[in-house]
């Protein structure tokens, strides 16, 4: 849908450029040629036009938008002489395209067949304000219509001047505009990266925060092509207006992003739950298609029906109007559902209470402006003040969203508890991590700035210690300890699809356990250490001991728990009286070559480990239990 929309925005060819060149050929005895706003001193007219001898005498009209004029004989029952009786000669508003006349610039040239009347001026308009003007041709008395060719240049400076001399008034700001917001807003792509690789960082970067990050981009990408156009037509006077319109198409289309990310938020999207109900992604998503439709609709109206002879703002129109009625559905859909959101998800105040603001704002606004446009604002400034306006709103949602989000310890606003990977993992299994599912989060207010683990392993930076700590105690499907044990280490292999996660234990099937070559361990460098936990003895043939993780990244234990078998046998744990075994440098036990304990095991002397027995509650022994 979003492709038709960018089809449809570089399909539309309405030119405002201010060198202009074409043919005029009809039946009719009056005609309106192109449009400009001139400034009351500056603005000058210069005109080429030839025609036959033929349809002479022709006269060049020129209107001006007082409601006596130009209104006044556009789109009117008025017959030709009384739409030119609302000129004055006195004022040079008729130009007779005549050789005969002396400030017409009008000489005849012979051709071969024909004789061709060419003429060529230019005229300077004085007034007491900004005025469009507008160009007409007339031959009242002709009874074969018009046909000329003709080139215009209209100018509000003197050559040379870049920033007005192609310019329409009401155009003037719009380059200087954009070339503003263009540099904020590489400022806000550089910030929204520096935040985004630090949630990313923090497995925070949820696809919400993608989503504003995306519009960000496309509302940068919009302003840099809208300023490329706009720098060509300030050379030329035409200008490149597919790339114009590609600008807005991509500024439209980030609009649409930003909605999209308003709605869900205020549903609770990576916030308070994993995915959106059936029912209420299938409302969202029919009202975004008709949104993306009206959109379309809208640039379609512009390139069919919009009349150059009238000066309009794109959403004066039965599609614009459209468009704002959805803008106002979308709100109300905003306000409710962030006020659900809050009754379920009270602690959630500190955000949604700012994010409710913000979207009113935002929502609001831009309506507001857009029939305030329509209605109050002057028309040989409208484009200008639209321009400044609209934006304005833009980077104003954008700012302020960012400012709301930003992952730092002075935000107390932060609205994401829930890492991505927990959302991958409830995904990938039953739906449910911790006390969280997909459909409701468990109750944590985040805290951005809460106690780091000490020592952590380099690649678990700036973790808080109270989100999702994962304990080290791993469960087998094991169904009894009475089998010979083997001096072999083994470690876990962690499988993405048979791994699963309950509410306090990550559990690991024992096909998923790869041994490890214990003789290649840095022995030295274990006898430095006196914080290693030492390893549990085999409990299946296969399995002789794990060797947990060190105690300065994993906290306590809980119990072990059997999943894989229906029937698990009870674990007989050695006699009281019999003596445990040795344990080696590696964590091993000392076993003879049949799998049983020497009765008489040399005595060695453990290195940072103290003996460990193992207790009928089948526990696998945490760092304070062992040493």
């Amino acid at each position: 849908m979003m492709k038709l929309l960018l089809i449809v925005v570089l399909s539309v060819s309405i030119s405002d450029c201010k060198y202009q060149t074409g043919s005029l050929v009809t039946n009719e005895k009056w005609a309106f040629i192109t449009r400009f706003c001139f400034l009351s001193q500056d603005g000058q007219f210069e005109y080429s036009i030839q025609f036959d001898k033929s349809y002479a005498p022709q006269n060049l009209l020129l209107y001006y938008d007082s409601d006596t004029q130009w209104p006044a004989v556009y789109k009117s029952n008025k017959t030709c002489p009384q739409r030119e009786a609302v000129l004055s000669r006195k004022m040079n508003q008729i130009i007779p395209l005549d050789p005969k006349d002396f400030g017409s610039g009008c000489e005849e040239k012979k051709s071969n067949s024909s004789t061709i009347i060419s003429c060529h001026q230019a005229r300077r308009f004085h007034s007491s304000r900004e005025r469009w003007w507008f160009l007409a041709v007339s031959n009242c008395n002709s009874t074969k219509g018009l046909n000329l060719e003709y080139r215009f240049l209209m100018t509000n400076g003197p050559s040379g001047d870049y920033w007005h001399e192609h310019f329409s008034a009401d155009e003037f700001y719009i380059l200087p505009v954009l070339m503003a917001f263009c540099v904020v807003y590489m400022l806000l792509v550089l910030a929204v990266i520096i935040c985004s690789m630090e949630l990313k960082t923090r497995q925070l970067l949820h696809a919400t925060y993608k989503l504003f990050a995306f519009s960000v981009y496309l509302q940068q990408i919009g302003i840099f092509l809208q300023i490329v156009a706009y720098i060509r037509y300030a050379s030329d006077g035409v200008g490149i207006l597919r790339l114009r319109n590609l600008g807005r198409f991509f500024e439209s289309a980030s609009e649409v992003v930003y909605l999209i990310l308003l709605l869900l938020l205020a549903k609770g999207y990576t916030i308070t739950r994993g995915r959106l109900r059936l029912a209420s992604s299938i409302k969202l998503t029919i009202f975004m298609c008709v949104y993306v439709v009206t959109y379309i609709i809208l640039f379609v109206y512009e390139r069919l029906f919009f009349d150059p002879g009238e000066v309009l703002y794109i959403y004066e129109s039965p599609a614009g109007y459209g468009l704002v009625t959805l803008r106002i559905i979308a709100w109300w859909m905003f306000l409710y559902a962030t006020i659900f959101t809050l009754k379920h998800y009270p602690e959630k105040a500190t955000f949604y209470y700012p994010f409710n603001l913000i979207g009113t704002m935002w929502f609001v606004a831009g309506p507001a402006f857009i029939i305030a446009a329509n209605n109050l604002i002057d028309k040989w400034v409208r484009e200008s003040v639209v321009c400044a306006v609209q934006h304005f709103i833009a980077l104003s949602g954008h700012i302020l969203f960012l400012v709301l989000t930003v992952p730092n310890k002075a935000n107390k606003n932060f609205p994401y508890h829930v890492r991505t990977t927990q959302i991958g993992i409830m995904e990938l299994g039953n739906g449910l991590a911790g006390n969280s599912t997909l459909d409701h989060f468990g109750h944590h207010p985040y805290a951005p700035g809460g106690p780091m683990l000490p020592n952590v392993d380099p690649h678990w930076p700036r973790v808080p210690v109270e989100l999702f700590t994962i304990t080290s105690t791993i469960h087998t499907e094991s169904a009894s300890l009475a089998v010979p044990l083997r001096p072999t280490s083994l470690r876990p292999r962690l499988s993405r699809g048979r791994s699963t996660y309950t509410a306090n234990h990550l559990v690991v099937h024992p096909e998923e356990i790869s041994a490890m070559d214990y003789t290649s361990l840095d022995v030295p460098a274990l006898e430095a250490r006196n914080d290693i936990v030492p390893s549990r003895e085999d409990i299946v043939p296969s399995i002789c001991d794990i060797v947990p993780a060190p105690s300065d990244v994993v906290p306590s234990a809980p119990p072990i728990t059997s999943i894989g078998s229906k029937s698990s046998s009870a674990i007989n744990p050695a006699p009281p009286s019999a003596p445990a075994p040795s344990i080696l440098t590696n964590g091993s036990a000392v076993t003879d070559e049949g799998g049983a304990e020497d009765s008489n095991p040399a005595p060695s002397k453990p290195v940072g480990f103290k003996e460990v027995r193992f207790s009928d509650d089948d526990v696998v022994p945490s760092k304070e239990k062992a040493l």
